[in-house]
């Protein structure tokens, strides 16, 4: 039996093999995501990205249609055509990298998109800038384990009664 196809109904409802969700929905959830993410398509297009106040890079509507290499600059452009070479031919799948900007730490993801007959759909990308993440790490600033936020709480419940 051929699964039912993802569709987007008169509500603007998106339905996948996983659930539902209101296009305006994703919409908001995807430009909430601090960070930014963007898509060129089969042809190497640039077609859509995110639109919120965590942009690393301008983004422009104007580009929309515009190919991928004609948005690098020249010293970026032969690694960009190589790679998405790779995606095109399935042999290689990501491509991510650390970049240090304005003192900023960068985080750098690309994706190659095949459906699942292994036809490329395109490139995502991933940047955001993870600064404070990384500073998060070298303080230490996680969360204790379970075990240790119930010993404190049972350490200080027996104080409070002596």
């Amino acid at each position: 039996m051929a699964e039912e196809p993802k569709t987007v109904d008169i509500k603007d409802m998106l339905h996948f093999k996983t659930g539902n969700i209101a296009l305006p929905v994703l919409e908001t959830i995807l430009n909430t995501i601090p960070f930014e993410l963007g898509f060129c398509d089969e042809n190497d297009e640039f077609q859509w990205f995110t639109d919120n106040g965590h942009r690393v890079y301008k983004r422009f509507k104007e580009t929309f249609g515009k190919n991928v290499l004609g948005l690098h600059h020249g010293g970026a452009r032969p690694q960009v055509q190589e790679l998405l070479k790779q995606f095109h031919a399935g042999t290689k799948d990501n491509f991510e990298f650390l970049l240090d900007l304005d003192g900023r730490k960068i985080y750098i993801s690309f994706y190659a998109v095949h459906d699942e007959n292994g036809k490329y759909l395109g490139c995502f990308d991933f940047t955001g800038d993870i600064t404070e993440l990384q500073q998060m790490k070298e303080t230490a600033k996680v969360i204790p384990p379970m075990d240790a936020i119930k010993a404190k709480e049972a350490a200080e419940k027996s104080t409070d009664k002596d």
